[in-house]
């Protein structure tokens, strides 16, 4: 007889009753202790004999898997075609910010993207692409606006490259939004660029965490200009920081009364440059803070009731909604994301260089390079 194993979970206990998220399939239930004993057994050991009603609602949650014979052999998996690239524009800022991952935005050389090699950057990422009909170019930095007449100049060259590959590029930045002006943002809308806003909240924690490189405040200079951003573009989304005992529901606050819709927010995390900021005591505080969110959502959403479902699964992560929430809303939607970020699955960075590695975070660490968008193939 095959033996049947259960497919992969995440049991959860809510205010004493238990919850089971089948993983594969993103759909959630509440679950008697009977199910939840039999599934961990069946978690250690694949068993070939258990109770037909139990059987039953296992199979009716999605939880079964019959074992066969592994007949693959060694079959090769195809390789990953490289449709996501985070082009360095320049690795210089003109903030300083507190706990900047990024070396003060420099990632360890400064300076900026030259033509040639973020043309070369374009055609790289197109030929990893392969058969891949649609390639997603990344604007990034430091601030990617310092250089805007490249910016400028590698948009009209991709859709060129593009068009002639047949095709589509779709591009996207991140920005502090301390250049932006009425050119700039109607270069965003014009050409459906998706930018995300780096944005710490309250005046006090901004100016504090986010100053200039004189070392002046940045609040007062840039909401006008984020608010004549989310006039032309309003479904932009809003990213902080926060350091220390910071409360994100007043970070999150703040966000959305400057009129973000779309607010993340994430605890500061350890630079590859710098030892600063590895305080695991702010950490634990930061993550209190988080639960206590997520506790509150998860309450919200059990306490809607069944005739509201369908209300339920017209939101979208793009809803006036905590970033945190964003996985209650995959889970309604029964959207499975199967890995936690896209290094390794298709996503590269690419310094001012051309250096390659796996995604912006290790940009500058010659450990972590894959290659050059000057040599055909990674390293």
């Amino acid at each position: 007889m095959d033996k049947q194993l259960i497919m992969p979970f995440h049991l959860f206990n809510h205010l004493g009753n238990n919850y089971l998220i089948n993983i594969e399939n993103m759909q959630a239930c509440s679950v008697d202790e009977i199910i939840v004993k039999t599934i961990k057994l069946m978690d250690t050991e694949p068993i070939s004999s258990i109770p037909p009603s139990i059987e039953a609602t296992l199979k009716r949650l999605g939880l079964i898997l019959e074992v066969k014979p592994d007949n693959r052999g060694n079959m090769e998996k195809a390789p990953i075609p490289i449709v996501r690239m985070a082009l360095f524009l320049t690795q210089s800022c003109n903030l300083n910010c507190i706990y900047c991952y990024g070396d003060g935005g420099e990632y360890g050389t400064g300076g900026n993207l030259d033509m040639k090699t973020a043309f070369q950057a374009v055609d790289w990422l197109i030929k990893q692409a392969g058969k891949m009909k649609k390639v997603h170019l990344g604007f990034f930095g430091g601030e990617p606006f310092l250089n805007f007449s490249l910016m400028k100049a590698i948009v009209k060259y991709a859709k060129k490259r593009a068009e002639e590959t047949g095709k589509d590029v779709a591009f996207n930045a991140a920005s502090n939004a301390t250049l932006l002006d009425d050119e700039k943002i109607s270069f965003i809308k014009e050409h459906s660029i998706s930018i995300m806003i780096s944005f710490d909240g309250p005046k006090e924690l901004q100016d504090a965490q986010r100053p200039y490189t004189n070392g002046t405040g940045s609040y007062d200079s840039t909401v006008p200009k984020i608010k004549r951003l989310l006039a032309a573009v309003p479904e932009t989304p809003g990213h902080a920081v926060v350091v220390g005992d910071s409360d994100p529901q007043m970070v999150k606050n703040s966000l959305q009364q400057i009129g973000f819709k779309t607010v993340s927010i994430s605890p500061v995390s350890q630079s590859l440059f710098s030892g600063e900021h590895d305080n695991k005591k702010s950490t634990r505080h930061m993550e209190m803070h988080l639960q206590a969110l997520e506790q509150e959502a998860a309450t919200w959403l059990l306490s809607i009731k069944s005739e509201d479902t369908m209300a339920l699964k017209g939101l979208t992560a793009r809803s006036e909604l905590f970033g945190i929430y964003r996985g209650m809303v995959s889970l309604l939607h029964n959207n499975k994301r199967k890995y936690f970020c896209g290094a390794g699955r298709g996503l590269v960075a690419v310094s001012i260089s051309g250096d390659i590695y796996l995604c912006h975070r290790f940009v500058g660490k010659e450990e972590y390079k894959l290659g050059n968008v000057f040599v055909n193939n990674l390293s």
